[in-house]
C-alpha cells in the first residue's frame, strides 16, 4: 500500500486546509477514501449525534501536481481507506499560513500508520526554505470493513434551487435555531424559497425570490408550478453552515418532499462539499 501527493499552488493549499478545518468543526474522526482519480472525506457522527452527514469530493488532478497511490483492488479500481482525526490533521496543515511554497503528503508506518505532511516554508528572517514535518496518526481500514464506509450518493431531489449568498443563509439560520427546533424549507419552480421557523408565539418566514431552479425531467410536470417542502433539524442545519470555512458564492439546495434536503457547495470545478439533512416530524 502506497500513497504520496504534492500541492504546489498556494490557493489550493489554503482551500485544502479550510476543507479539513470544516470537517474538524463537525466531527472528531472522519474517513478518507483515496482512489486513483479522487480523494473523498466523509464526516458522520454516530446515530443520534447532532452533526449532519457531510462529505467532500476532490479531483486529485486539480489539487495535486504529483499523485501516486497503490491500494487494494475493488470493483472501482484501487482504493485506500483511512480514518483520521480532522482536528489533528488541521493542526498539521496550520503551517500553510507561514508563507508555504508546497506540501507533500505521504502514508508511512512508524510504530503505527501515519499520514506525514512535509511543508516547505520560507523563513521570514533569512528567506531560506525550511521543512516543517508532522506525522498524523491514521487507522487503516481493512478491506473486509469497507462496506461500512460506503461513499454517500447524491440523492434524487424533486427540486433544486441555487442560493447566491451562503453567508446570508448562515447568519439567518444561526438566529432561527434559537426560535424553533425545526426549520422548514419550502420552494417552488418559480424560483421562490421560503425558510419558516415556528414556535408557540410566532411564525417567522424569510423569502428568497427569483432563484435559479432545476426540476426533475418529468414531462407530466412541465409547465406546472411544482412545490416542495421539507422540515429539518434547525441545529444540525446551523452546525453545517457554521462549520463551513470554504469560500463559496453559490449553494445548491435539493429538496425532496418530507424526505431530505441535499446541500451542495461547489468550491471550484472538481471540488465540492455535500451534506444531507434528513427530514424530521414537526
Amino acid at each position: 500500500m502506497k500513497f504520496c501527493a504534492k500541492i504546489d499552488d498556494g490557493q489550493y493549499m489554503r482551500e485544502f486546509q479550510n476543507i479539513v478545518l470544516t470537517l474538524a468543526k463537525l466531527t472528531k474522526e472522519c474517513v478518507i477514501i483515496i482512489k486513483k482519480d479522487k480523494v473523498h472525506f466523509i464526516a458522520n457522527e454516530e446515530s443520534g449525534a447532532a452533526a449532519p452527514l457531510v462529505w467532500v469530493e476532490i479531483d486529485a488532478k486539480l489539487y495535486f501536481t504529483n499523485y501516486i497511490m497503490e491500494g487494494h483492488s475493488d470493483d472501482n479500481g484501487c482504493t485506500i481507506v483511512l480514518a483520521v482525526s480532522p482536528i489533528h490533521f488541521s493542526r498539521a496543515l496550520s503551517s500553510f499560513k507561514l508563507n508555504a511554497r508546497n506540501c507533500k503528503f505521504k502514508l508511512i508506518h512508524l510504530q503505527f500508520p501515519c499520514l506525514r505532511t512535509e511543508t516547505e516554508v520560507l523563513s521570514q528572517s533569512s528567506g531560506e526554505p525550511r521543512q516543517i514535518v508532522h506525522d498524523v496518526p491514521v487507522t487503516l481500514i481493512p478491506r473486509n470493513e469497507w462496506d461500512y464506509y460506503d461513499l454517500p450518493q447524491i440523492p434524487r431531489a424533486k427540486l433544486i434551487v441555487k442560493v447566491r449568498s451562503n453567508n446570508l443563509l448562515r447568519g439567518l439560520i444561526d438566529k432561527l435555531k434559537n426560535i424553533s427546533p425545526t426549520l422548514i424549507f419550502a420552494a417552488n419552480s418559480l424560483g421562490d424559497l421560503n425558510l419558516v421557523a415556528k414556535n408557540e408565539m410566532a411564525t417567522i418566514t424569510t423569502c428568497f425570490k427569483n432563484l435559479e431552479v432545476q426540476t426533475l425531467d418529468d414531462e407530466s410536470q412541465q409547465g406546472e408550478n411544482i412545490k416542495v417542502e421539507c422540515s429539518v433539524d434547525c441545529k444540525k442545519t446551523s452546525l453545517f453552515f457554521t462549520a463551513l470555512q470554504v469560500p463559496t458564492s453559490e449553494l445548491s439546495c435539493g429538496i425532496d418532499d418530507d424526505r431530505l434536503i441535499h446541500m451542495e457547495i461547489n468550491v471550484r470545478g472538481g471540488v465540492s462539499v455535500h451534506s444531507i439533512l434528513p427530514s424530521v416530524c414537526v
